[in-house]
């Protein structure tokens, strides 16, 4: 187990250092790629509600997704609670504070949504693996988040950031979609 928890410390810091060193104009072009591969795929149009994240550092900012997402759906992001995340209505220019990492998030007074209505969950990660393993922060916030949530579990990145499978835990919960400047992969039921 020790060395697997090493592995993946070495893997986060090789990604995220991978990620850091991307302009911000080939962030802004993988971010117009990305939204290229959302356009007529049903879980996207269909979705109602949506939650997302605030960016932080170097992650691949949604908003530009989220800026061509159907008028009618809404948006939620998450709020650190003890181990766990809420989420909250959210949109450009409400109050935000800080948590764990320096993360922003909703404030509390923010309009609650229970996670049985959100439909798509666009998820950050540092990597996905081939078969839909995310390769998260280390903190098992969506990993827990995904054990009872029933929304399309899509991780969004860059390209970089698909890579090679590594050994799961019994902890870790895959994604149902990968998102990229690349493609848009769709991982089969039960994987």
């Amino acid at each position: 187990m020790a060395d697997l928890k090493a592995e993946k410390t070495a893997l986060r810091r090789a990604l995220r250092s991978t990620r850091d060193q991307l302009t911000d104009k080939q962030r802004h072009l993988a971010c117009q790629s990305a939204h290229q591969h959302l356009k007529n795929w049903p879980v996207w149009e269909s979705a109602d509600v949506i939650a997302s994240y605030l960016p932080h550092q170097s992650e691949f900012d949604p908003s530009g997704l989220l800026a061509h997402r159907c008028p009618r759906s809404q948006v939620a992001c998450p709020r650190v609670v003890g181990t766990t995340l809420n989420f909250h209505l959210w949109q450009d220019g409400d109050a935000t504070e800080t948590t764990i990492g320096g993360v922003l998030q909703p404030v509390a007074s923010a309009t609650p949504v229970s996670i049985e209505a959100i439909d798509l969950f666009i998820t950050p990660l540092l990597g996905c693996g081939r078969t839909g393993m995310r390769l998260g922060y280390g903190g098992g916030f969506y990993d827990r988040l995904f054990v009872t949530a029933r929304g399309f579990r899509l991780g969004v990145g860059f390209a970089q950031q698909r890579i090679g499978d590594w050994q799961a835990e019994a902890h870790d919960k895959p994604l149902n979609g990968f998102l990229s400047d690349a493609e848009l992969v769709l991982f089969p039921p039960g994987h």
